[in-house]
C-alpha cells in the first residue's frame, strides 16, 4: 500500500491515500503537484468486453469520463477537473470533499430520513439529473451510494446533494457500453425497460431516483432482497407498497417515479413540483427505526469524493462474500455460480427463462453487468437447448396479480378507483380538459364539485392505458361513456364527457370512469339519477323536463327539486344563450326565454316564462346559459304531470 501511494498519474497526481475499491476500480485521495491541492482520483478499471482491445478499453472509458466533465458547473454534480490516461486506463479527477457520505451510508448510520429532508435531497439530485438530460446525457445508475451528502460552505452538514459517477453515463443513440447481453445497472433500482433491453433513458434515471428515494425514506428499497435474481424478478412483476414513512406530497412523487409503464411514469417537472412541496410540509417520519441491514439496504459503495476520516478498506474487503461466490452487499463484481443448460430451468416456470433473455444479471461495484450467466460453456457462445419446447400450460403458474397505489396514474393522485356517483374537483395541469387532471375527491352536496363519474365501464385489459399507441379497447370505452351518458349530456350547456381509464400495467385494473364536466362553470351538486328529490339544487344541475318548487326569502329564491307527477311550481323547458357582455342584471333573461320558448310553452296557455341563470361570477367568466321554465301567470303550482311542447 506505502508504494501505491507513491504512484504519480499522468505526472501531477500523487497517490496518498486509497479511500476504497470497488468493481470499476479504486478511488484515492491525491495530491495535485501543480496546484498543491488535494483532489479526489477515480481508476475507471472497465471490463475488457469479447473481441475488444485493451486500447479500445482505455477509449471506451476515456470517452464515458468525459460526459461527467461537461457538468462540472452544476452545484448538485461532483466536479470533474481532469480526465486522464495512465497505463492504458482512464483515471477522473474530482473534486474532493471531507466529512462526505453517500445516501446509502447515512441511512445505514441513522436509519430512515425525514420526509422533508429527503425531498430535499431528491430535488437537488432531480437538478442534477435534469441538467444532465438537457445535454444528451443518461446516468444509468442512480442509487443511494452515488448520491453524496457533504457540508456547505456554511459548514453544515450535509448541507450539499451531490451526484457522482456519471462516468458510466451514456447519451442516448451512442455506441452502448454493452455487448453480448451485458446490461449496465444495478438490480432492484434499474428500471423495468431497461431490464427488458430497452435504452437508456431520462425516464429510467428518474425511475431509479424514485427507487433511491424510497430507500432513503423507509430504509430498503421496494424491490430489496435476498439475491440479485430475486431484486429483478421484484421489480418486473411486483407492485410497491406505498412508503408508509412518506408525507401525501412525497408519496405521490415516489409512486408516480415507480410506475413500470415509462409512459406513465412522472415527469422531471411535475416531479420537482411534487417534492417543492415535500419539502415545505416541514414533515418529518413518524417514528425512527432502525437502520436496515446491509441485505436490505441498498449496495453501499465508496464515493469518489470519501471522507479521509472514513477508514479506508483493503482490497480483502472486497472479497467478502458468501461461499457461494456471491456478493450479499450487491457491491461487488458479482461471479455466480454455473448455471446448467437454460432447458433444465423450465421447470422453474416462466419467470427464470425470462431473467435469462434480458439480463443475467451480474453487477459490478461501479454498474457495470457482466453477461456471463447466458453463458455455461467458458463464455464460447450462449448454451442453447436441444430443443426448443414450451413449458406445458399446467407447468405455467398463475398470472401475478399487479395493482397501483394510484390507478389511474400519480398525476391524478386517487389511491382508489372511482365509482359511479362520485364527485370530483379537478385540476387540470395540462390545460382545461387536456391530458391527465389530478382528482381530489369532494362531497356531492356541500362542495359545489367540478365534476361527476356518471357511469364505468370494465377496463379493456391490463395493458390498456398505454399513452404511446391507440389503445384496441379505448374507442370501445369511449363509446360506451358516449352511450351511457347521452341522455344526461342532451339536458346540460356545454358538457364536457372525460373518460379516464386505469394507469397501465396492472392486472386487476379499476374500471374506466366517465365523468361530466361544465366547460365553464361548476356543476354545483349531483346530476341526474345522483340527485334525491326535496333536496336543493342549483341552475347547473337542472335541464329540460326537470320540474322544482321555489322557497323565496328576502329576494333570494331556494330552487328543490320535484317529481312532475307531483304539483309543482315550475318545468325546466330548455337552455338559451346570453349573446354580448352585458351583465346578468342588466340581461332581461324572461324576455330571452319568452323569444326562444314562448310561442311553444305560454301563449294562450296562462303560463309565463321564467329564466334562470347560475351567479354573477360564473355569467362573468363566460357561463352566460339562461335555464328557461314555464310557471303559471296566477302564481299557483302546476299540475301533476309533465308539460308538453305546442310544436
Amino acid at each position: 500500500m506505502a508504494g501505491e501511494q507513491e504512484r504519480v498519474i499522468a505526472g501531477r497526481y500523487r497517490l496518498r491515500q486509497r479511500l476504497g475499491s470497488g468493481g470499476m476500480g479504486s478511488v484515492w485521495r491525491a495530491e495535485d503537484e501543480e496546484l498543491r491541492a488535494q483532489v479526489a482520483v477515480k481508476e475507471i478499471e472497465l471490463p475488457l468486453l469479447p473481441d475488444e482491445a485493451s486500447g479500445d478499453r482505455a477509449s471506451r472509458g476515456r470517452k464515458e469520463a468525459l460526459k461527467a466533465a461537461q457538468l462540472r458547473e452544476h452545484p448538485n454534480v461532483i466536479t470533474v477537473y481532469d480526465v486522464v490516461e495512465h497505463e492504458g486506463l482512464p483515471w477522473i479527477v474530482m473534486e474532493y470533499l471531507p466529512g462526505t457520505m453517500d445516501l446509502s451510508a447515512v441511512v445505514r448510520e441513522r436509519g430512515p430520513l425525514p420526509t422533508d429532508e429527503v425531498a430535499r435531497i431528491g430535488a437537488a439530485a432531480l437538478d442534477g439529473l435534469s441538467a444532465g438530460h438537457r445535454l444528451g446525457i443518461i446516468h444509468r445508475d442512480v442509487k443511494p451510494s452515488n448520491i453524496l451528502l457533504a457540508p456547505d460552505h456554511s459548514g453544515a452538514a450535509d448541507g450539499r446533494v451531490l451526484l457522482t459517477d456519471y462516468g458510466i453515463s451514456l447519451r442516448p443513440r451512442e455506441t452502448r457500453l454493452t455487448r453480448s447481453g451485458v446490461v449496465i445497472g444495478t438490480p432492484g433500482y434499474m428500471a423495468p425497460e431497461r431490464v427488458h433491453g430497452g435504452e437508456a433513458t431520462p425516464a429510467s434515471d428518474l425511475f431509479s431516483l424514485g427507487v433511491t428515494l424510497y430507500f432513503a425514506v423507509e430504509g430498503s428499497g421496494p424491490f430489496d432482497r435476498d439475491t440479485p435474481e430475486a431484486a429483478l424478478m421484484a421489480l418486473l412483476e411486483t407492485e410497491p407498497s406505498p412508503p408508509r414513512r412518506a408525507s401525501d406530497e412525497l408519496s405521490r412523487v415516489i409512486m408516480g417515479l415507480l410506475a413500470k409503464n415509462p409512459l406513465d411514469r412522472t415527469q422531471a417537472a411535475e416531479a420537482a413540483e411534487l417534492l417543492a412541496e415535500a419539502a415545505a410540509t416541514g414533515e418529518h417520519a413518524a417514528s425512527p427505526v432502525p437502520a436496515a441491514s446491509s441485505e436490505e439496504a441498498a449496495p453501499p459503495e465508496v464515493p469518489e469524493a470519501a471522507s479521509p476520516e472514513e477508514a479506508p478498506r483493503s482490497a480483502d474487503d472486497d472479497a467478502d462474500r458468501d461461499g457461494d461466490g456471491r456478493d450479499r452487499d450487491g457491491d461487488g463484481d458479482i461471479t455466480p455460480t454455473r448455471q446448467g443448460p437454460v432447458e433444465s430451468r423450465r421447470t422453474q416456470g416462466w419467470r427464470m427463462p425470462a431473467l435469462l433473455t434480458l439480463v443475467a444479471v451480474l453487477v459490478a461495484a461501479g454498474g457495470f453487468g457482466v453477461g456471463a450467466a447466458v453463458y455455461g460453456n467458458d463464455g464460447q457462445g450462449p448454451e442453447k437447448p436441444e430443443t426448443k419446447q414450451r413449458p406445458t400450460p399446467a407447468a405455467s403458474p398463475s398470472p401475478t396479480t399487479t395493482r397501483s397505489a394510484f390507478p389511474y396514474g400519480t398525476q391524478v393522485g386517487l389511491k382508489d378507483g372511482l365509482k359511479a356517483g362520485q364527485c370530483v374537483d379537478a385540476d387540470w395541469k395540462n390545460g382545461e380538459f387536456k391530458g391527465r387532471p389530478e382528482l381530489k375527491l369532494v362531497d356531492c352536496v356541500d362542495d359545489d364539485p367540478e365534476g361527476q363519474v356518471i357511469t364505468t365501464v370494465e377496463a379493456s385489459g391490463p395493458q390498456q392505458a398505454s399513452r404511446a399507441t391507440p389503445r384496441s379497447g379505448a374507442s370501445s370505452e369511449q363509446s360506451q361513456c358516449a352511450e351511457r351518458t347521452e341522455k344526461l349530456r342532451k339536458t346540460m350547456p356545454d358538457p364536457v364527457l372525460y373518460v379516464l381509464p386505469p394507469a397501465a400495467g396492472q392486472s386487476q385494473p379499476p374500471d374506466t370512469a366517465c365523468l361530466l364536466f361544465l366547460k365553464k362553470a361548476t356543476l354545483g351538486g349531483p346530476l341526474g339519477e345522483y340527485r334525491k328529490q326535496g333536496e336543493e339544487v342549483y341552475v347547473t344541475q337542472l335541464g329540460p323536463g326537470d320540474c322544482f318548487n321555489t322557497e323565496e326569502e328576502d329576494d333570494v329564491y331556494t330552487l328543490l327539486l320535484a317529481s312532475c307527477d307531483e304539483p309543482h311550481h315550475e318545468q325546466a323547458v330548455g337552455w338559451t344563450w346570453s349573446s354580448g357582455s352585458d351583465s346578468a342584471e342588466s340581461v332581461d333573461t324572461d324576455e330571452l326565454c319568452e323569444e326562444k320558448y314562448g310561442v311553444n310553452w305560454t301563449r294562450g296557455k296562462g303560463h309565463v316564462m321564467d329564466g334562470w341563470w347560475s351567479d354573477d361570477e360564473e355569467w362573468d367568466d363566460g357561463f352566460r346559459w339562461v335555464l328557461c321554465t314555464v310557471y303559471r301567470e296566477d302564481g299557483k303550482k302546476l299540475p301533476a304531470g309533465a308539460l308538453t311542447s305546442a310544436y
